[in-house]
């Protein structure tokens, strides 16, 4: 297997240590840092079990910065097949997934900055179609955010907000709201 980026064979490594009754998560590490290839397989037994709970993309807590993704296309180490990227959180790095053998491959420091976010244990979440659609709508959330606060300003965007909270937990909502729509005289 060679690394997708710098195509120098790749190093057998362990990704995590034993615990508990786990055992080690062997992987492949690029020897100039490039990044790590986990396989499919190889995953699958060390999980052992289905994903546990899932967490909301929004409420992943990752730094990005420095994590290294390389926004290129990659052929999988496994098979040569082009992987797929996906998106970890809203304005979070990408992983690359191999939809043949459904390798998967880190970047950089993708690995650690998945495993600090706690997402190892649950990887298959990451790649499905519901996990990428709230990313999806999680980034359009923000991104409606940002232009509402340029165009309005913080401070008026802060006060239409507390409104906003203070509506909707209230029993006549459905008043207030109409209200609302009515015209001034």
């Amino acid at each position: 297997m060679n690394c997708p980026l710098c195509d120098r064979a790749l190093d057998p490594t362990t990704l995590l240590d034993a615990e508990d009754e786990r055992p080690q998560l062997q992987g492949f590490r690029c020897p100039d840092e490039h990044g790590v290839f986990l396989p499919s397989d190889v995953y699958i037994e060390w999980q052992g079990t289905e994903d546990s709970d899932e967490p909301r993309p929004e409420a992943v807590t990752i730094d990005a910065d420095g994590v290294g993704d390389v926004k290129q296309a990659k052929l999988c180490p496994q098979d040569g097949r082009i992987m797929s990227r996906f998106q970890v959180s809203p304005g979070g790095f990408w992983l690359d997934r191999c939809g043949s053998c459904g390798g998967a491959w880190f970047d950089g420091h993708e690995w650690d900055a998945t495993v600090e976010a706690g997402l190892h244990e649950r990887l298959s979440s990451v790649f499905s179609d519901a996990w990428q659609r709230r990313v999806e709508d999680a980034t359009a959330r923000q991104g409606r955010h940002a232009r509402l606060e340029a165009a309005a300003g913080p401070e008026d965007l802060k006060r239409v907000d507390e409104v906003r909270d203070w509506i909707w937990a209230h029993p006549q909502r459905h008043l207030l709201l109409a209200r609302l729509n009515d015209r001034p005289a």
